[in-house]
């Protein structure tokens, strides 16, 4: 009887013990776990980038082997930033469609967003077929372009142009540029629409009745109230979307070969000409070191005007 009244006795850890265990943040226990991503990123991003520096500080021509690769420091630099007239030009056109088309996805993303958002019968239907363009494959979504919409003698637009009196348009020589940037605009204004639409769905239905009782209409209410609540949604989307249009390449390859002339040569079909064509490794690894910058810094300044926008 008096074993089982007797109390249990419980271990207590001394306080030095206790203080060791405790004073451990449990992020700092996990924080190994981290160490396979960390050396996956190291090995598919670094590296690389690594190798294209050190190629490109050197004169690599695959035609002319007996040339060895020479060191030549920072010669390759100067050379497309100085002596190469088609630098600046192409980078122009990187910009202009980098800036053109993130543009128009946006607009058409956040519109899209707006209307899916909305209760109606199939929503979630229209939402999958929305998404359809980001989940093609970049070539093939430019081949359908150009064959069965931009074809100056089968287009569809051009079909419907010949209803209302209007002569066929040879898009791709008459306006190359501004349709590559259309093409690859209709790409990716489905992934700025899943993004937008995220956070429309996380805006709290208080605000969005306060606007409604102070008597505040659509545009008002989305201008002046979500806009601003929006701006984690539009980071991302502009983040990703101007890294990712800055190395649209397959469109241009399948759609005008760069052409004509220059008009739709881009800081990554030159580099694909360069490494490919020319077998300029040298000048090729400039181009995509410069390419990597040019793109970071294009993110960057996107992003600051939209922080300041939504400030």
């Amino acid at each position: 009887m008096s074993q089982t009244n007797q109390a249990v006795q419980v271990p207590v850890l001394p306080d030095k013990q206790k203080r060791a265990v405790s004073t451990v943040p449990p992020g700092e226990r996990r924080t190994w776990l981290h160490l396979p991503a960390l050396v996956y990123m190291i090995v598919l991003t670094q590296i690389p980038f690594l190798l294209a520096v050190w190629f490109s500080l050197h004169a690599w021509n695959l035609l002319v082997p007996s040339e060895g690769f020479p060191f030549v420091g920072l010669t390759n630099y100067v050379t497309e930033f100085v002596r190469d007239v088609n630098f600046w030009p192409i980078m122009g056109h990187t910009l202009e469609l980098v800036a053109g088309a993130m543009i128009l996805a946006l607009v058409a993303g956040t519109i899209l967003a707006l209307l899916l958002n909305r209760p109606m019968w199939g929503r979630s239907v229209l939402r999958g077929i929305a998404t359809v363009p980001f989940l093609v494959t970049p070539s093939v979504m430019a081949l359908i372009w150009k064959n069965l919409f931009l074809s100056p003698s089968s287009g569809m637009i051009n079909w419907l142009l010949h209803f209302i009196g209007i002569p066929a348009v040879p898009w791709f020589s008459a306006f190359p540029l501004q349709s590559i940037i259309f093409i690859v605009a209709w790409e990716w204004t489905p992934f700025v629409m899943l993004v937008i639409l995220a956070g429309l769905q996380s805006v709290p239905g208080e605000v969005l009745e306060a606007a409604k009782v102070d008597g505040a209409n659509a545009i008002t209410t989305f201008w002046r109230v979500v806009f601003p609540l929006l701006r984690k949604p539009y980071q991302i989307a502009i983040l990703f979307g101007t890294i990712f249009i800055f190395q649209t390449f397959g469109e241009i390859y399948v759609t005008t070969s760069g052409g004509p002339g220059l008009t739709t040569n881009t800081l990554p079909y030159y580099t694909y000409r360069a490494a490919l064509s020319s077998f300029q490794i040298g000048q090729a690894a400039t181009l995509g070191v410069i390419g990597v910058i040019v793109a970071i810094l294009a993110a960057r300044g996107m992003l600051r005007l939209m922080t300041e926008r939504t400030a």
